[in-house]
């Protein structure tokens, strides 16, 4: 009973949203901007098959851009943890990199690498990275002291140590930050090709803005909405597969 409630109120919530949506977007002022769910989903067919292309391109330079954060990421969580005195100037570099807003990186990486993928993927690497590594550092720093206690008990060294006791125990913690830096990739890789594209989301975003196209502009950015909420809905269940004893991964179910 409890999980039929806690599924059907917010697909009743969602039911109800799109009829007000509806009633309120069927307006015969021209100059509407509120544009009804049904003119969306004509929209959606009469350009599926633009659609599905351009999301494809976005989605693939995003998801090599996430692999990319990520590992770097653990690079540097490893780096930050096994020197200390090193990595909290590695970690201060880190966050200062990170303070730089994302499109105005983008500009000077499109004019470096091209106007092609390298420039969308190392936008969305840059987007991507923090999260995981603030999570990872986090949850390595702030670790059950017995957990290396029994290490040293065991006499493993350092790297055996981290990869079979301190490893699984941060594997909750880098799961959490996926539904972080999974999103931040994407939004990353569209805000990349504003900058200069031949095709993506954030091309025919710009294209539905400067043509004023209204009913594109809402199917490309409900389409962008609904592709953020599955990548954090796809992480939250990765979570609950790999760590289902952990609340991180309760809490998805």
């Amino acid at each position: 009973m409890r999980t039929l409630t806690r599924w059907s109120v917010p697909a009743v919530f969602y039911v109800a949203l799109v009829a007000v949506w509806q009633l309120a977007g069927r307006s015969d002022d021209p100059g509407s901007v509120l544009i009804p769910p049904s003119v969306i989903l004509d929209t959606i067919r009469e350009r599926r098959d633009a659609l599905l292309l351009v999301t494809r391109t976005t989605l693939v330079e995003a998801g090599l851009g996430f692999l990319i954060g990520v590992a770097a990421a653990l690079l540097l969580a490893v780096v930050i943890d096994r020197f200390r005195l090193v990595g909290e100037g590695v970690y201060r570099l880190a966050l200062m990199l990170y303070a730089v807003p994302v499109i105005a990186v983008a500009a000077p990486l499109a004019a470096w690498l091209g106007l092609g993928s390298a420039s969308k993927i190392a936008v969305a690497a840059l987007a991507s990275y923090f999260p995981v590594l603030v999570n990872l550092t986090g949850a390595l720093r702030t670790q059950d002291p017995r957990i290396d206690e029994l290490g040293r008990v065991l006499a493993l060294g350092y790297w055996r140590r981290l990869w079979s006791l301190r490893a699984p125990a941060a594997l909750p913690a880098l799961l959490s930050s996926f539904t972080i830096a999974g999103p931040a990739a994407f939004l990353g890789a569209i805000i990349a090709e504003w900058m200069g594209a031949e095709i993506g989301l954030g091309v025919l975003l710009l294209q539905a803005m400067f043509n004023f196209n209204v009913p594109l502009l809402w199917t490309v950015l409900l389409v962008t909405t609904l592709l953020n909420g599955l990548i954090v809905v796809g992480f939250q269940l990765l979570a609950r597969l790999c760590v289902p004893w952990h609340a991180s991964g309760r809490s998805a179910r």
